[in-house]
C-alpha cells in the first residue's frame, strides 16, 4: 500500500513538471516575439525645461508600433501650450500607417495620416487625400528615436509627406534637414537616441533623454 502511494505521488509530480515544461515551451515564442520599450525625454530651451516627451515601442510578431506623446509650455510674446501625439505602425519593416495630431492653445493645428493602400501611400489631411509616388517607407522620423540611422541617408517625414536627407556630423550626430531650412541633430548611445539639438529659424532647443 505504501509503495503504491509513493508511486502515485511520484507519477503526479512527474506529470506536473512535464506539464509545466510544455507550458514554458509554448510561452517562449510569445515572450521572444513580444517586446516593449519606454523612453522619457525633457525639452530644454535657454536652460529652462519647457516640456516633455514620452515614447513607446511595442513589437508583436512582424508588427512594430511606435507612439510619441509630448507637451510644451512656454512663452513667445504670449503663453503657448502645445500638445502632440504621433504614431507609426510597421509591418515586416514597412510603414503601413502613421498619424500626427497637434493642438496649440487648444486649437487643432495638425491632423494628418499617412497610410499604405494597395501598394501605394496616401496622405489624408483637412478632408482631402493626396496620393504619393512612394512605394516603400522603411524608416520615418519617429523611428529615429529607437534606431540609429547607420547607413541610412534619408527618412520619411510625415509632416512634409516626403523624404528628407540624413547626414553624419563631425561630432557623431545625424542631421536631418527639413524643406523649410530647419534641422535636427540626433545623438545616440547603444542605438537609442539620447539627445536632439533643434535648430529653428526663431529658436534653438534640446530634447534630452531622462529615462
Amino acid at each position: 500500500m505504501v509503495q503504491q502511494v509513493k508511486k502515485y505521488i511520484i507519477a503526479r509530480v512527474h506529470f506536473f513538471f512535464i506539464t509545466l515544461l510544455v507550458l514554458l515551451l509554448l510561452l517562449i515564442p510569445i515572450l521572444v516575439k513580444t517586446q516593449s520599450l519606454l523612453l522619457h525625454y525633457k525639452i530644454v530651451q535657454g536652460g529652462d525645461e519647457i516640456g516633455w516627451l514620452r515614447l513607446e515601442k511595442n513589437i508583436a510578431g512582424s508588427q512594430s508600433r511606435l507612439l510619441l506623446v509630448s507637451e510644451i509650455n512656454t512663452r513667445f510674446i504670449i503663453r503657448i501650450r502645445v500638445s502632440a501625439t504621433e504614431s507609426s505602425t510597421f509591418e515586416n519593416g514597412k510603414l503601413v500607417h502613421s498619424a500626427q495630431f497637434r493642438k496649440t492653445n487648444g486649437e487643432t493645428k495638425v491632423d494628418k495620416q499617412t497610410r499604405l493602400v494597395s501598394g501605394n501611400y496616401e496622405v489624408m489631411e483637412n478632408g482631402g487625400t493626396e496620393k504619393l509616388s512612394i512605394r516603400f517607407i522603411g524608416t520615418n522620423l519617429l523611428s529615429l528615436y529607437f534606431q540609429e540611422p547607420v547607413g541610412i541617408n534619408q527618412v520619411y517625414c510625415d509632416k512634409h509627406a516626403g523624404f528628407i536627407t540624413v547626414t553624419k556630423t563631425g561630432d557623431g550626430g545625424y542631421r536631418v534637414k527639413f524643406p523649410d531650412g530647419n534641422s535636427n541633430i540626433f545623438y545616440y548611445s547603444r542605438g537609442i537616441c539620447t539627445r536632439i539639438r533643434i535648430s529653428h529659424t526663431f529658436y534653438t532647443a534640446e530634447i534630452i533623454k531622462t529615462t
